[in-house]
């Protein structure tokens, strides 16, 4: 079907709720069940303010419109060219549920449309997302997984790690007939990756998976050497030989994916930048590096950063002071004056002990000073005398106590 034959065929749905729940085999839905998996038609749906839903092991299929706080329709993302269809223009409700301060609305990256369409593509690319700590690496993937109906299969690399998560482990489990101790053999997240979506005989009958492979820089040597033979078929069903498991041959799905995000592009640290918000300080093997196949770089959005302040703060004087606060310690960061991050997270940190405290000056310290190398506590405490006119050092700190 059409993506305007589907918006018409949803509006007839909604029949004027913000939403509806309908069984899976619902009659209504089979002209237009595979085409609400589609990510090209989800995202045209999307720019029209219309999400779709499929809870993980649920029965239901949930349509819902999605608003943001000030009442305006949601700001659309780039997505493919095959998603570009014509499609009519809705009103968006009137009705909008206040948001609490202690939460903020997810914005989307604007790299979330390009990283949609290099995942949904035939061609089976690898991807790796570098930013500094904090950015949303992790998040936009999952954002894509949800988008795209994909389960994410994500592994958390860290330098003296094994090699048993990745590609599985022979283990000693009790028969429950028997009741005798067996060996078997423990499934690692890239074979789980792989079939993901496969049945018993490895026909396609489901979604695909996602492999995402986080902090891939600080992955050892003996990792990467299981994961650069992985990458090393640009078959779309890529191949790869369980070792731990006798040299068993997986195959997998064709639309499986494989995404690695780290601070770092996997070179080490390239620069000063870089050395403030990573401890991935080691370099992968080149040929590793030379098989991916796009690289997207994220940082701190600003208009992000302001939005989470509009969302939690609610005070305009404070959010712009706090905003100059961030500019002038990012600029110290890359003078070379700091290493210590100051990150989104601590934007959304501080927002919240404002709304604890009502003092934005104790919200800051209390939240970045006792993390801060002591040789930087006199930065941070300029800017916060110039911006808000308190020298917390003075004020938060005890001549009465050791503080050893």
């Amino acid at each position: 079907m059409k993506t305007a034959e589907i918006l018409v065929k949803i509006e007839e749905l909604l029949n004027g709720s913000s939403r509806v729940e309908l069984e899976v085999s619902d009659s209504r839905l089979d002209s237009m069940r595979d085409d609400l998996k589609k990510a090209p038609i989800r995202l045209a749906l999307s720019r029209d303010y219309i999400a779709i839903d499929f809870p993980s092991g649920g029965s239901n299929t949930v349509i819902f419109r999605k608003v943001n706080v000030a009442g305006k329709k949601s700001a659309s993302i780039p997505f493919s060219s095959a998603a570009k269809d014509a499609v009519p223009k809705m009103t968006a409700p009137t009705s909008v549920p206040k948001l609490k301060k202690s939460q903020h609305s997810y914005v989307v990256p604007k790299i979330a449309g390009d990283l949609i369409s290099v995942i949904t593509d035939d061609a089976s690319h690898v991807v790796w997302i570098t930013g500094p700590t904090q950015c949303g690496k992790d998040r936009v993937v999952h954002y894509v997984g949800r988008e795209l109906d994909r389960k994410v299969f994500q592994i958390n690399c860290r330098g003296d790690m094994g090699s048993e998560v990745f590609f599985g482990e022979k283990t000693i489990t009790v028969d429950p007939v028997s009741k005798q101790n067996v060996i078997s053999f423990q499934k690692g997240l890239v074979e789980q990756a792989l079939t993901e979506g496969l049945d018993d005989k490895g026909n396609e009958v489901g979604q695909p998976g996602i492999l995402f492979i986080t902090e891939a820089a600080a992955m050892p040597a003996h990792v990467a050497i299981g994961i650069n033979r992985l990458l090393e078929s640009d078959d779309a069903s890529r191949t790869f030989v369980i070792d731990q498991d006798g040299g068993r041959v997986v195959r997998g799905h064709s639309k499986m994916r494989i995404i690695l995000a780290a601070n770092t592009i996997g070179r080490g640290n390239t620069g000063l930048e870089s050395s403030a918000y990573s401890a991935q300080t080691d370099a992968l093997d080149i040929s590793l590096i030379n098989r991916i196949s796009v690289c997207f770089r994220m940082g701190y959005d600003k208009k992000v950063e302001k939005h989470i302040l509009a969302e939690k703060v609610g005070d305009d004087m404070i959010a712009s002071k706090l905003l100059q606060f961030r500019d002038a310690i990012r600029s110290y960061i890359k003078q070379g004056k700091l290493s210590s991050p100051f990150s989104t997270a601590h934007i959304v940190h501080i927002a919240d002990m404002y709304r604890v405290f009502g003092d934005i000056e104790k919200a800051i310290y209390y939240v970045m000073f006792e993390f801060l190398l002591p040789e930087e506590r006199k930065y941070y405490n300029e800017q916060i005398m110039a911006q808000f006119g308190h020298d917390v050092l003075a004020r938060f700190e005890d001549n009465d106590v050791d503080y050893m």
